[in-house]
C-alpha cells in the first residue's frame, strides 16, 4: 500500500474514532455532572462511544507497532506535530478557561452582561483552586507528554499507562462536554444541554458561552497528544 493511501486511511480512521467517542455519547457526561442518573441512557450512545474507543485503541496500537518495528531510538525527540498538539493542549485551557475565570474572580466583567453575579466568585476557594489553578496544573502535567521527565524518572522508564490512561479519560470527558455544548450553542440550548435548567445564564454572556468550544478544542488536542505520546515512546523501544 502506498504511503499516501495509508495516511488517508489512517486519517479517516482517526476522524471516525473521534466522532464516535466524542460526539456519539451526547449528554451522558452532563447528566452525570448534574446527577441526572435517573434519565435513561440510549444504548446506542454507549455502543457507538465504545466502538470509537476500540477503534482509537486499534489505530494507536497499529501506529505503535509500526514505529517499534523500525528499531529502538533511545532518547528520541517527539515529532514536530506531537510537540505542537501537546503544547496546544496545555495552552488552550489556560488561555481559554483559567484566564477568563481569573478575570471574573477579580470582578472584571469580561464578556458578561451586567456582571452576571461574578462578584461572588472571588470569595470561593473552590473557584480559585479548581477553575483557575486547576487548568494551569493540568497544563504542566500535559507537557510531561513531550518532556523527558514524562517518560523517564530517576533513570527508570515510566509505564506508558501512567500517562495514557488519565490523559485519555480527561480528554474524552472534556471533549464530549465541549462537543455537546458547542452543538447547543449552534442549534439552541435545551434540556439536553442543561438538565438542571439555567440556560438563561448564557443570555448576553458570550464570555461564559465561549468557554464551551474551549472544552472541545482542549479535549481533541489532549487526545491527539496522547496518540503522540504513544508514537514517541514506541520509537524509543
Amino acid at each position: 500500500m502506498r504511503a499516501s493511501a495509508r495516511r488517508l486511511i489512517l486519517a479517516a480512521g482517526w476522524v471516525g474514532a473521534a466522532g464516535l467517542a466524542v460526539v456519539a455519547p451526547g449528554n451522558v457526561v452532563m447528566r452525570l455532572v448534574f446527577g441526572k442518573t435517573d434519565d435513561p441512557t440510549p444504548g446506542w450512545q454507549l455502543v457507538l462511544g465504545g466502538v470509537g474507543l476500540v477503534l482509537g485503541g486499534v489505530l494507536a496500537g497499529w501506529s505503535a507497532r509500526r514505529q517499534a518495528g523500525r528499531g529502538a531510538q533511545p532518547g528520541v525527540r517527539p515529532s514536530r506535530w506531537v510537540r505542537a498538539v501537546t503544547w496546544g493542549a496545555a495552552a488552550v485551557p489556560v488561555a481559554g478557561f483559567s484566564v477568563p475565570h481569573l478575570l471574573w474572580g477579580l470582578g472584571v466583567p469580561f464578556g458578561v452582561a451586567g456582571g452576571a453575579g461574578i462578584g461572588e466568585l472571588g470569595g470561593s476557594p473552590v473557584f480559585w483552586g479548581v477553575l483557575v489553578a486547576g487548568p494551569v496544573a493540568g497544563a504542566g502535567l500535559t507537557l510531561g507528554l513531550v518532556s523527558r521527565w514524562g517518560r523517564v524518572i530517576g533513570g527508570r522508564r515510566v509505564p506508558r499507562w501512567v500517562a495514557v490512561v488519565p490523559a485519555t479519560v480527561v480528554g474524552l470527558l472534556v471533549a464530549q462536554y465541549g462537543a455537546m455544548m458547542t452543538g447547543c450553542l449552534a442549534f439552541g440550548v435545551s434540556r439536553t444541554c442543561a438538565p438542571g435548567g439555567g440556560e438563561e445564564v448564557l443570555d448576553g454572556n458570550w464570555g461564559f458561552a465561549g468557554t464551551y468550544p474551549v472544552f472541545l478544542l482542549w479535549g481533541v488536542l489532549l487526545l491527539a497528544a496522547v496518540v503522540g505520546y504513544v508514537h514517541t515512546t514506541a520509537r524509543e523501544g
